[in-house]
């Protein structure tokens, strides 16, 4: 009877620890001085294997677009669009060069491509705040 008691014990202590290693965060997301209220902020979100783990549309009210979602912890790349005529896509010239508002998390820029992964990766182990430009 002793040795059951102590299996059940060890069970919900298990089950107690992988509980937490799933915490869960608000992530609130912020774009403001947006060029118009058109449209909407189109952002994506990528676990540090670059897989897509969510696509979010935000609606811009006073050219603000502001959004908290609940993810798990880890590390994150995020990148966004204004997508001003609510086509849901970046649209680009005849160069392939966007001609809507984007941009990457930590503000991460490259001059004729997207910018590395790694430069937009985010901790997100606590609730936090992120805000990056679109230009």
């Amino acid at each position: 009877m002793q040795s059951i008691r102590t299996c059940i014990f060890l069970l919900f202590l298990l089950v107690g620890q992988t509980a937490k290693s799933q915490d869960v965060i608000d992530v609130t997301l912020k774009f403001d001085h947006l060029e118009s209220n058109n449209g909407y902020v189109m952002l994506l979100i990528q676990d540090e294997g670059e897989k897509d783990v969510a696509k979010v549309v935000l609606p811009i009210l006073n050219k603000i677009a502001e959004k908290t979602i609940k993810m798990a912890a880890g590390n994150y790349g995020f990148s966004a669009y204004h997508d001003v005529n609510a086509n849901e896509k970046l649209d680009l010239n005849l160069f392939g060069a966007p001609t809507e508002a984007y941009g990457f998390s930590n503000n991460a820029r490259s001059t004729f491509s997207k910018p590395s992964f790694s430069e937009t990766l985010v901790d997100v182990s606590k609730n936090r705040i992120i805000k990056f430009k679109l230009e």
